[in-house]
């Protein structure tokens, strides 16, 4: 599946969110199905940069089987 790139707004950002639970973990996937969870964010005078990290903890999002 083709994945759409689009620059995207804080307010928007947050109109997509806001029907999951408040204590939902965000995770993020490159490309390369590499995944990255949100760690942080910075304020800039005109964006906000969000800081990931590695999400090591789940390099498996098979059915558990190896």
């Amino acid at each position: 599946m083709p994945t759409a790139i689009k620059e995207t707004t804080v307010q928007e950002l947050i109109q997509e969110l806001q029907n999951f639970p408040n204590d939902a973990q965000v995770r993020l996937k490159d490309g390369e199905d590499l995944a990255y969870l949100i760690v942080g964010f910075q304020a800039g005078s005109e964006c906000v940069t969000i800081i990931l990290a590695d999400d090591d903890s789940n390099e498996d999002d098979g059915d558990g089987e190896e």
